[in-house]
Parts: C-alpha cells; sequence; structure tokens
C-alpha cells in the first residue's frame, strides 16, 4: 500500500481545513461553518483508489506554529513530502508577513524534500469582484512566482478557488491526479474505452470524493468543462441527496480553522 505525505499549510482563516473537510469528509460548503481552529499539525489517512493512502498532514497557520515548524519541527514536518499544498486568503490583511511565511516553507521543503511537487491555492477567490478576478489572480501568479524563484524553486502550480464554485474540484482533482502512479497507463486505457463505446466523453471520478482522475474526449468542441461546472453540479446533487438521507452524523469529525471571509472557510 502507498503512503504519500501530502503538507496542507497557510495562514490561519485562510481556508484550509475548509476545503480538506468538503473534499474528504463530505462536506457541504455552508457546513464549514462549525469547523474549530487547528491546532498545531492534524494527521489525517485519507483512503485514495483502493490501495493509495495521502497521508494528510494539515498544519495550523498560526505565527508561532510556524516558529514551531521552522525550528524545533523543521525536519519532521517538512522531510519525505510527496507534496505540498500552500494557501493564500486572497484578502489578507498582512499579505507581506504571508509571503515571508511562504518562502520560509519553501527553504525549508528545498532543504528537506527538493522534489516535492509544489502547489498554491489563492483561495476565497468568490469575495472578489468577478470582473477583477483575473486580473487580481494573475497579480498574485506573479508575486508567487517571484517569491518561488527567489529560492530557487523552478516548478509549482497555481490555482484560484473557491470553496462555492467548481475551482476547488478543479485543483484539487489536479492535484491528487499527480499522486496516483502510472497515471498515463489509465489515461490512455480511458481513450481506448472512449473510443470502443463511441462516446462523445468519458469522465472518471474517485468514488469517494468525485475528483476528476482523468477524462478522455472523441473529439474536440468548445467546451473545456469536463471538471468544471457540470461535475460541480453533480457532486452537490449527490451530497445533497447524501445529507438528506444520511444527515451529516456519518461524516468524519474534523476540526478546521472557522474563519471569516467564505463565511466559514478556514
Amino acid at each position: 500500500m502507498a503512503k504519500k505525505k501530502v503538507l496542507l499549510m497557510g495562514k490561519a482563516h485562510s481556508g484550509k481545513t475548509s476545503m480538506r473537510s468538503i473534499i474528504f469528509a463530505n462536506y457541504l460548503a455552508r457546513d464549514t461553518m462549525r469547523l474549530s481552529p487547528t491546532l498545531d499539525v492534524e494527521h489525517h489517512h485519507v483512503r485514495f483508489l483502493g490501495d493509495l493512502v495521502l497521508n494528510l498532514w494539515d498544519c495550523g497557520g498560526q505565527d508561532a506554529f510556524y516558529e514551531s515548524y521552522f525550528e524545533r519541527d523543521r525536519e519532521t514536518i517538512f522531510r519525505s513530502v510527496e507534496l505540498l499544498i500552500y494557501v493564500f486568503d486572497i484578502e489578507s490583511d498582512c499579505p507581506e508577513k504571508d509571503f515571508d511565511h511562504f518562502a520560509g516553507v519553501l527553504e525549508a521543503m528545498e532543504e528537506n524534500s527538493p522534489d516535492a511537487r509544489i502547489f498554491v491555492l489563492v483561495h476565497k477567490m468568490d469575495l472578489v469582484a468577478e470582473e477583477e478576478r483575473e486580473l487580481i489572480l494573475e497579480d498574485r501568479k506573479r508575486l508567487i512566482e517571484e517569491s518561488c524563484l527567489g529560492v530557487g524553486v523552478q516548478h509549482f502550480q497555481c490555482f484560484g478557488t473557491s470553496i462555492w464554485d467548481e475551482t476547488l474540484y478543479k485543483a484539487w482533482s489536479e492535484i491528487v491526479t499527480n499522486l496516483i502512479p502510472n497515471i498515463g497507463v489509465l489515461e490512455s486505457h480511458l481513450s481506448d474505452f472512449c473510443r470502443i463505446c463511441d462516446a462523445d466523453e468519458v469522465v472518471l471520478f474517485e468514488r469517494a470524493t468525485f475528483l476528476v482522475i482523468s477524462h478522455a474526449q472523441a473529439k474536440r468542441d468548445n467546451s473545456d468543462d469536463a471538471d468544471g461546472g457540470v461535475v460541480k453540479g453533480l457532486i452537490t446533487d449527490d451530497k445533497e441527496q447524501q445529507h438528506h438521507e444520511e444527515g451529516n452524523e456519518d461524516s468524519a469529525e474534523v476540526n478546521g480553522e472557522a474563519g471569516g471571509g467564505e463565511n466559514a472557510d478556514e
């Protein structure tokens, strides 16, 4: 059984635990209002695609915890990391400190896990006026790239996200796909299946999370929504039905940072 260590980091109230709860614990966006602050590091083992286990370290974002991460617990936190997910709050009131923490995390990653893949989520984009989102996101990506290059990190991916639309699922689908062994073989088989079935499009979901693992199209059109709005609708309908039938009593209990912004997005 393959275990992959994944770090989920970012300042307090940036939305880390809310997105994790939505993806892996069957929360709806509105459910995140009842999450409480993450204290220090919470460890979660998430079984994915049968034999793949995500060893997810949800790291509290208060300043005191970062001091511990960078000093006393540096090797424990940052060694043997397969993948880093760093979350920025687009409406942060102290972006300079956010980037200082980010640079410190990148330095520790380069020192202890130089081959880890790095993903950056610019979160709570729903709070930005729609007509300004693209421009503001591009500006934030530029600053993130400057920080990465400043510590020698050449390769990273950046997404704008919100718990209220499909962007969260699109970003996490891309992230998790990077952890799947032999993903190229799976994509090839899915393309063959699409062709044999004479389907216009085939989308492969992970059963528990509804993240898109792969999709194949027989022909291209102007739509690029295989892991976008249509999928988001399916996921929302499915989760609403589960909540209607079962309530939320059987969902995994998750402690997370409850913040402002997206009403309750930690």
